[in-house]
Protein backbone atom coordinates (compact mmCIF):
# COMPACT_ATOMS: atom_id res chain seq x y z
CA UNK A 1 0.00 0.00 0.00
CA UNK A 2 1.59 2.71 -1.13
CA UNK A 3 2.27 6.25 1.67
CA UNK A 4 -0.56 8.76 1.81
CA UNK A 5 0.04 12.42 1.96
CA UNK A 6 -2.81 14.54 1.02
CA UNK A 7 -4.26 17.83 1.01
CA UNK A 8 -7.69 18.10 2.07
CA UNK A 9 -10.33 20.92 1.73
CA UNK A 10 -10.52 22.58 4.54
CA UNK A 11 -13.60 21.66 7.23
CA UNK A 12 -15.15 24.56 8.64
CA UNK A 13 -16.45 24.22 12.19
CA UNK A 14 -16.73 25.71 15.44
CA UNK A 15 -13.03 25.53 16.74
CA UNK A 16 -12.61 23.59 20.19
CA UNK A 17 -13.39 26.17 23.15
CA UNK A 18 -12.97 29.02 20.72
CA UNK A 19 -8.99 28.75 19.60
CA UNK A 20 -9.23 29.46 16.13
CA UNK A 21 -5.15 30.56 16.07
CA UNK A 22 -3.83 27.99 17.33
CA UNK A 23 -2.29 25.14 14.82
CA UNK A 24 -2.09 22.06 16.00
CA UNK A 25 -0.11 18.76 15.13
CA UNK A 26 -1.90 15.57 15.66
CA UNK A 27 0.22 12.49 15.98
CA UNK A 28 -1.30 9.10 16.07
CA UNK A 29 1.70 6.67 16.46
CA UNK A 30 0.19 2.94 16.04
CA UNK A 31 2.27 -0.56 15.14
CA UNK A 32 1.84 -0.38 11.56
CA UNK A 33 0.93 3.54 10.46
CA UNK A 34 1.61 6.83 11.45
CA UNK A 35 -0.94 9.28 11.10
CA UNK A 36 -0.60 13.28 11.50
CA UNK A 37 -3.11 15.85 10.79
CA UNK A 38 -2.30 19.22 10.80
CA UNK A 39 -5.40 21.47 11.95
CA UNK A 40 -5.55 25.34 12.22
CA UNK A 41 -8.87 28.03 12.11
CA UNK A 42 -11.16 25.25 12.57
CA UNK A 43 -10.21 22.67 10.26
CA UNK A 44 -7.94 20.65 9.03
CA UNK A 45 -5.07 22.13 6.75
CA UNK A 46 -3.83 18.58 6.11
CA UNK A 47 -3.58 14.95 6.65
CA UNK A 48 -1.61 11.73 6.19
CA UNK A 49 -0.14 8.72 7.20
CA UNK A 50 3.39 6.70 6.56
CA UNK A 51 4.21 3.30 7.21
CA UNK A 52 6.04 2.24 10.29
CA UNK A 53 8.25 -0.19 8.43
CA UNK A 54 9.38 2.87 6.08
CA UNK A 55 8.28 6.21 7.51
CA UNK A 56 8.59 8.84 5.61
CA UNK A 57 7.45 11.76 8.14
CA UNK A 58 10.57 13.99 7.16
CA UNK A 59 9.66 14.28 3.47
CA UNK A 60 5.40 14.19 4.21
CA UNK A 61 6.12 17.29 7.01
CA UNK A 62 8.70 19.47 4.91
CA UNK A 63 6.04 20.99 3.46
CA UNK A 64 3.45 21.68 6.12
CA UNK A 65 3.81 25.43 8.25
CA UNK A 66 5.23 25.64 11.72
CA UNK A 67 2.65 24.33 14.03
CA UNK A 68 1.94 26.29 17.43
CA UNK A 69 1.59 22.46 19.31
CA UNK A 70 2.38 19.18 18.75
CA UNK A 71 0.10 16.59 20.27
CA UNK A 72 1.28 12.82 20.37
CA UNK A 73 -0.77 9.39 21.01
CA UNK A 74 2.56 6.48 20.66
CA UNK A 75 1.62 2.97 21.32
CA UNK A 76 4.08 1.81 18.58
CA UNK A 77 6.95 1.84 20.89
CA UNK A 78 10.16 3.66 21.62
CA UNK A 79 11.88 4.09 18.37
CA UNK A 80 8.50 5.15 16.91
CA UNK A 81 8.90 7.87 19.37
CA UNK A 82 12.36 8.80 18.96
CA UNK A 83 11.31 8.97 14.93
CA UNK A 84 8.69 11.32 15.19
CA UNK A 85 10.66 13.66 17.28
CA UNK A 86 13.80 13.52 15.13
CA UNK A 87 11.03 14.96 12.09
CA UNK A 88 9.95 17.34 14.07
CA UNK A 89 13.12 18.53 16.15
CA UNK A 90 12.92 21.50 13.11
CA UNK A 91 10.08 23.44 14.31
CA UNK A 92 11.74 23.69 18.03
CA UNK A 93 8.65 22.22 19.90
CA UNK A 94 8.60 20.70 22.75
CA UNK A 95 5.69 18.09 21.65
CA UNK A 96 3.03 16.49 24.53
CA UNK A 97 2.69 12.81 24.50
CA UNK A 98 -0.06 12.21 26.23
CA UNK A 99 -1.52 9.32 28.38
CA UNK A 100 -4.89 8.25 29.61
CA UNK A 101 -5.88 10.48 32.53
CA UNK A 102 -8.40 9.26 35.84
CA UNK A 103 -10.85 12.26 33.94
CA UNK A 104 -9.94 14.68 30.78
CA UNK A 105 -12.61 16.49 28.54
CA UNK A 106 -15.81 15.20 29.93
CA UNK A 107 -14.91 11.89 29.85
CA UNK A 108 -14.16 9.65 33.61
CA UNK A 109 -11.75 6.78 32.76
CA UNK A 110 -13.36 3.67 34.32
CA UNK A 111 -10.45 1.13 33.90
CA UNK A 112 -9.32 -0.57 37.24
CA UNK A 113 -5.69 1.16 36.64
CA UNK A 114 -6.65 3.98 34.65
CA UNK A 115 -2.99 4.93 33.43
CA UNK A 116 -2.84 1.58 31.82
CA UNK A 117 -5.48 1.78 28.94
CA UNK A 118 -4.13 2.89 25.91
CA UNK A 119 -3.72 6.16 24.62
CA UNK A 120 -5.04 5.77 21.22
CA UNK A 121 -8.15 4.08 22.95
CA UNK A 122 -8.46 7.28 25.53
CA UNK A 123 -8.08 9.82 23.05
CA UNK A 124 -10.82 7.78 20.39
CA UNK A 125 -13.15 7.93 23.35
CA UNK A 126 -13.06 11.95 23.82
CA UNK A 127 -13.54 12.20 20.57
CA UNK A 128 -16.52 9.66 20.70
CA UNK A 129 -17.82 11.97 23.63
CA UNK A 130 -17.60 15.02 21.25
CA UNK A 131 -19.37 13.63 18.78
CA UNK A 132 -22.23 11.89 20.86
CA UNK A 133 -22.06 13.66 23.96
CA UNK A 134 -25.43 12.81 25.21
CA UNK A 135 -25.66 9.05 23.68
CA UNK A 136 -24.16 5.63 24.85
CA UNK A 137 -21.27 4.64 21.99
CA UNK A 138 -19.33 1.58 21.59
CA UNK A 139 -15.75 2.63 19.90
CA UNK A 140 -14.35 0.63 18.15
CA UNK A 141 -11.21 0.41 16.64
CA UNK A 142 -10.07 -2.13 13.90
CA UNK A 143 -5.99 -2.39 13.15
CA UNK A 144 -3.19 -4.43 14.39
CA UNK A 145 -5.71 -4.99 17.19
CA UNK A 146 -8.99 -4.84 17.58
CA UNK A 147 -10.02 -2.79 20.43
CA UNK A 148 -14.15 -2.38 21.57
CA UNK A 149 -15.12 -0.04 24.27
CA UNK A 150 -17.89 1.07 26.00
CA UNK A 151 -18.83 4.33 26.72
CA UNK A 152 -21.45 5.87 28.59
CA UNK A 153 -24.02 8.64 28.18
CA UNK A 154 -22.78 10.32 31.09
CA UNK A 155 -19.32 10.37 29.89
CA UNK A 156 -18.35 7.00 31.99
CA UNK A 157 -15.91 4.75 30.45
CA UNK A 158 -17.32 1.55 30.76
CA UNK A 159 -14.49 -0.64 30.42
CA UNK A 160 -13.66 -2.33 26.91
CA UNK A 161 -11.79 -5.57 25.02
CA UNK A 162 -8.54 -6.27 23.01
CA UNK A 163 -8.49 -8.95 20.19
CA UNK A 164 -6.15 -9.95 17.50
CA UNK A 165 -6.59 -7.84 14.64
CA UNK A 166 -7.23 -9.89 11.14
CA UNK A 167 -3.92 -9.85 9.30
CA UNK A 168 -2.58 -10.59 13.58
CA UNK A 169 -4.71 -13.90 12.99
CA UNK A 170 -3.78 -14.88 9.96
CA UNK A 171 -0.16 -14.47 11.14
CA UNK A 172 -0.83 -16.71 14.23
CA UNK A 173 -2.89 -19.23 12.11
CA UNK A 174 0.12 -19.61 9.20
CA UNK A 175 2.57 -19.57 11.94
CA UNK A 176 0.98 -22.39 14.31
CA UNK A 177 -0.50 -24.45 12.42
CA UNK A 178 0.85 -27.06 10.15
CA UNK A 179 -0.10 -27.11 6.05
CA UNK A 180 -1.85 -23.14 6.42
CA UNK A 181 -0.03 -20.90 4.29
CA UNK A 182 -0.04 -17.00 5.28
CA UNK A 183 -2.09 -16.26 1.82
CA UNK A 184 -4.41 -13.17 1.52
CA UNK A 185 -8.00 -15.07 0.93
CA UNK A 186 -11.33 -12.58 0.24
CA UNK A 187 -14.73 -13.02 2.00
CA UNK A 188 -16.95 -15.79 1.52
CA UNK A 189 -19.86 -17.21 3.12
CA UNK A 190 -18.55 -20.86 3.46
CA UNK A 191 -15.33 -20.40 1.62
CA UNK A 192 -14.27 -23.33 -0.71
CA UNK A 193 -10.70 -22.77 -0.15
CA UNK A 194 -8.41 -22.66 2.60
CA UNK A 195 -7.10 -18.98 2.17
CA UNK A 196 -11.02 -17.77 2.15
CA UNK A 197 -11.50 -19.57 5.00
CA UNK A 198 -9.30 -18.67 6.97
CA UNK A 199 -9.60 -14.98 5.81
CA UNK A 200 -13.36 -15.03 5.95
CA UNK A 201 -12.97 -17.07 10.10
CA UNK A 202 -10.42 -14.15 10.99
CA UNK A 203 -12.78 -11.23 9.66
CA UNK A 204 -16.22 -13.19 11.05
CA UNK A 205 -14.59 -13.68 14.32
CA UNK A 206 -14.35 -9.82 14.80
CA UNK A 207 -17.81 -9.49 13.73
CA UNK A 208 -19.13 -11.56 15.98
CA UNK A 209 -17.17 -9.81 18.86
CA UNK A 210 -18.43 -6.17 17.95
CA UNK A 211 -21.78 -7.49 17.14
CA UNK A 212 -22.17 -9.26 20.83
CA UNK A 213 -20.59 -6.26 22.59
CA UNK A 214 -23.14 -3.57 21.25
CA UNK A 215 -25.71 -6.37 21.95
CA UNK A 216 -24.86 -6.30 25.58
CA UNK A 217 -25.61 -2.86 26.01
CA UNK A 218 -29.29 -2.45 26.38
CA UNK A 219 -29.28 1.10 25.07
CA UNK A 220 -28.63 0.83 21.61
CA UNK A 221 -25.65 2.39 21.34
CA UNK A 222 -23.79 4.50 18.72
CA UNK A 223 -21.13 2.04 17.05
CA UNK A 224 -18.26 3.55 15.80
CA UNK A 225 -16.09 2.11 13.93
CA UNK A 226 -12.45 3.19 12.68
CA UNK A 227 -9.25 1.80 11.89
CA UNK A 228 -7.63 0.30 8.33
CA UNK A 229 -9.98 -2.79 8.38
CA UNK A 230 -13.17 -0.76 8.61
CA UNK A 231 -13.95 -1.81 5.06
CA UNK A 232 -13.78 -5.27 5.60
CA UNK A 233 -15.93 -5.49 8.55
CA UNK A 234 -18.75 -3.50 7.93
CA UNK A 235 -20.28 -5.54 5.16
CA UNK A 236 -20.59 -8.18 7.58
CA UNK A 237 -22.07 -6.32 10.94
CA UNK A 238 -26.00 -6.94 11.03
CA UNK A 239 -26.04 -3.46 13.50
CA UNK A 240 -26.02 -0.10 12.65
CA UNK A 241 -22.25 0.96 12.51
CA UNK A 242 -21.15 4.80 11.80
CA UNK A 243 -17.90 4.66 10.04
CA UNK A 244 -15.80 7.23 11.49
CA UNK A 245 -12.16 8.16 10.45
CA UNK A 246 -9.54 9.76 12.39
CA UNK A 247 -11.08 9.30 15.78
CA UNK A 248 -7.52 9.38 17.96
CA UNK A 249 -6.38 12.64 15.66
CA UNK A 250 -10.08 14.29 16.30
CA UNK A 251 -9.59 12.96 19.94
CA UNK A 252 -5.93 14.36 20.28
CA UNK A 253 -7.47 17.78 19.45
CA UNK A 254 -9.79 17.85 22.29
CA UNK A 255 -7.03 17.38 24.33
CA UNK A 256 -4.78 20.10 22.73
CA UNK A 257 -7.58 22.81 22.79
CA UNK A 258 -8.10 21.45 26.83
CA UNK A 259 -8.01 24.36 28.70
CA UNK A 260 -5.14 23.70 31.34
CA UNK A 261 -6.25 23.09 35.31
CA UNK A 262 -4.93 25.77 37.59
Amino acid sequence: MPQNDRQHPRRREAPPNGLSGLSVLAVDAGNTRIKWGLHADGGWLAQGWTATAQPQLDIQWSRLPTPRKIIISNVGGNAIAQLIMNASVKWKIAPSIIKAQPDQCGVHNGYAMPLQLGSDRWAALIAARHLYPERDVLVVQAGTAVTIDALAADGCFRGGMILPGLQLMLDSLARNTAGLAPQRGKLAIFPDNTADAMFSGAANAIAGAVERSYRVLATQPVCLLSGGDTDILLPLLGIPVQPADNLVLEGLLRIAFEPEKE
